[in-house]
């Protein structure tokens, strides 16, 4: 995971579902601090560990395993 990483954004207290915005810290103190549109204008916003779903975009890159595991 890289930061800054363009991420969709999901939080029930804000009633924001899929919101695009780039993260670009997780604080010592419980939050993710996002940037997001506002009204045409770029703000930042602390959200909540708890109470925040973040899905980065960027899916991760299939890697070739050269190992089988036995089962």
């Amino acid at each position: 995971m890289e930061i800054p990483s363009k991420i969709s954004i999901f939080n029930r207290t804000l009633e924001i579902k899929g919101k695009p915005g780039t993260l670009i810290a997780i604080n010592d103190l419980g939050f993710y601090e996002v940037v997001l549109e506002v009204q045409q204008r770029n703000h930042t916003v602390l959200f909540p560990i708890a109470e925040t779903v973040i899905i980065f975009n960027e899916a991760l890159a299939q890697t070739a395993s050269e190992f089988e595991v036995e089962r």
